[in-house]
């Protein structure tokens, strides 16, 4: 009886760190630990958004063990990160039919680029999300999607590393 209830919670704890979005610690490998990084922004209109996506990944590689060059001849990894959107969809409705749930989504496209031997380890769009509930008044909202914006951006940053990762 006791082995069953600790398989039981041992598979709730394992679902419920799987749809949290919780990902374990990722360790960059030694021949990525320096990386030169660049974020441009093509067309999301939001002030400092590219400053907190540059600070996003920052922190995300500082916390992977590797460092951020300035000088891309010290590199060994070229991250390009160009944001190309955020995206708000309603995604839950009121009975009178008005928005009261959200989605947001940063979009970047990434590009990292190995510098021995030039190799592209990767080439696509990353996406970060964060849900967010819309409360009364047009000030609270906005609090509530800035919020939602940060969690969303701390999720792309994950998800970069994660693929910049990946092939190891």
């Amino acid at each position: 009886m006791k082995k069953s209830v600790v398989y039981i919670n041992l598979f709730l704890l394992a679902a419920l760190l799987g749809a949290c979005g919780y990902r374990g610690q990722v360790t960059l490998p030694d021949n990525l630990k320096r990386i030169h990084l660049t974020v441009n922004n093509t067309g999301v209109f939001r002030p400092g958004v590219e400053t907190d996506v540059r600070q996003a990944l920052t922190q995300r590689i500082l916390n992977a063990g590797g460092q951020v060059v300035t000088e891309k001849s010290r590199a060994d990894v070229t991250m390009k990160a160009t944001l190309t959107a955020i995206e708000n969809n309603a995604v839950a409705f009121t009975s009178a039919d008005i928005a009261s749930r959200f989605r947001m989504v940063v979009v970047l496209d990434l590009e990292v680029i190995q510098r021995n031997g030039k190799e592209q380890l990767a080439k696509e769009q990353v996406r970060g999300e964060a849900y967010y509930s819309a409360p009364k008044g047009i000030r609270g909202t906005e609090v509530a999607e800035n919020n939602a914006i940060r969690r969303a951006i701390r999720d792309l940053a994950d998800e970069v590393m994660a693929r910049v990762v990946e092939p190891f």
